[in-house]
């Protein structure tokens, strides 16, 4: 277990959550010991950060006993985000109380049971049974341009869906709202001569899985998916590709695990720490939460520039059968940080900081059309020490990837081959 000293900027926008508590320690006196040994204090609060990204806090009180009398344990979760997932909060329970198995020799499994008061069930530590949706393998036939037989990585009892195409350095590729990794069929054949080009759809899109609550989907969970993917097939020498949410993502995990990265390619998107986005986002996003199902297809005819075939949008609606697996896509505009404390805000104004660190090659292509993100281009560039020159894709609009695949790919193989 280790401990840490949060920022107090951060507490500040999170609220704490009572879990647990032992009002009488004293009934297992060697327990209270050793916390006391190992947390450094008598009476105090030491925090953690869990596997799951969360903030946990133990509080030890002194009743003059000569030991440490009574215990609570508190979740901090973001003020304006809905608790967590039960089963997350009760596996990292589970860790700590394992840690207090570990530094009390001889203490009965039994005993850590009754002083976490945790269920061991199996099916207390996943979603319940019909919370998770999976799109069935029929509505993916026949996808145009997309020929690619899908692999996959189990994440927390998820399973996260991505394709291959190349040999070489992994090229990751990363979509965004609301769209999947077919997004990129236009760009994988010429990046796939230059390296392995690895494709994910997100939880919550594409071949992936879909939970269906909303409290499944928050930017700490995509991140911390997303970091599981990259570690899962252990990935390095990244070249990062990203647009939309991928980049939202995509950045995240460039500044909490830089060394994985050797250039990033960051096209129409953003990495918002609370400041205004555009006038063109804040429509995007009152439009996007009027609706109860999403018509992914009809959404797709209308922000692109090129005209799209009936197949081609039959294929970005596939994932969604119906309303029920559309719950990532119906949250992620409202998950965007708009305000300082807004969840996430805390945590981008930290990986900027970080980012502004790094000396990797950054090539920043951007649509001109796009109304939504396009502001975005010189606020990213500000953030990076070598930037390519400025590169506007006319006749190219938010989803740049459908509207000039071919061109951005040749584009950016020219970037590489000089990075």
């Amino acid at each position: 277990m280790k401990f840490i000293k949060p920022n107090e900027e951060e507490l500040s926008y999170l609220r704490p959550d009572p879990l647990l508590w032992e009002q009488e320690l004293d009934h297992w006196p060697q327990a209270a010991e050793e916390l006391e040994k190992n947390l450094g204090f008598r009476a105090g609060k030491a925090y953690w950060r869990s596997q799951h990204d969360y903030l946990y806090a133990v509080e030890l009180a002194d009743l003059g006993r000569g030991r440490p009398s009574r215990a609570m344990i508190y979740g901090h979760w973001d003020r304006f985000e809905p608790r967590p997932p039960e089963h997350e909060i009760t596996s990292d329970l589970l860790d700590f109380s394992l840690w207090i198995s570990d530094i009390v020799s001889g203490l009965d499994v039994k005993i850590v049971d009754k002083l976490t008061h945790l269920p061991r069930a199996k099916e207390q530590l996943q979603f319940p049974e019909g919370d998770v949706k999976r799109t069935p393998d029929e509505r993916f036939k026949n996808l145009p341009d997309f020929p690619y037989d899908p692999q996959y990585v189990d994440l927390e009892n998820l399973r996260m869906a991505y394709v291959e195409h190349g040999t070489g350095d992994p090229i990751l590729l990363l979509h965004g709202e609301p769209t999947w990794g077919y997004l990129y069929r236009r760009m994988i054949p010429p990046l796939a001569g230059k390296g392995r080009t690895i494709t994910p759809d997100l939880i919550g899109f594409g071949r992936s899985d879909k939970p269906v609550p909303d409290n499944a989907y928050s930017y700490k969970a995509h991140v911390r998916w997303l970091r599981q993917f990259v570690v899962s097939l252990d990935l390095n020498r990244i070249t990062l590709i990203c647009q939309d949410w991928g980049g939202l993502i995509g950045l995240r995990l460039l500044a909490e695990i830089p060394d994985r990265f050797q250039r990033l390619v960051a096209m129409n998107t953003a990495i918002p720490d609370g400041s205004p986005i555009s006038e063109g986002f804040n429509r995007w996003r009152n439009f996007s939460q009027q609706p109860t199902e999403l018509n992914l297809s009809g959404l797709m005819n209308q922000a692109t520039q090129r005209d799209l075939t009936q197949e081609e949008l039959d294929a970005y609606g596939a994932p969604f059968p119906s309303r029920e697996y559309q719950t990532g896509a119906l949250v992620f505009p409202r998950l965007v940080p708009i305000r300082r404390d807004h969840p996430g805000a805390y945590d981008n104004r930290q990986a900027i900081e970080v980012l502004k660190t790094l000396d990797l090659p950054v090539f920043l292509p951007f649509g001109e059309a796009d109304r939504v993100l396009g502001e975005q281009e010189p606020v990213l560039r500000s953030l990076f020490k070598n930037v390519a020159p400025k590169l506007i894709i006319k006749n190219a609009g938010h989803f740049i990837q459908d509207d000039a695949g071919e061109e951005v790919a040749e584009h950016i193989l020219k970037w590489m081959a000089e990075n």
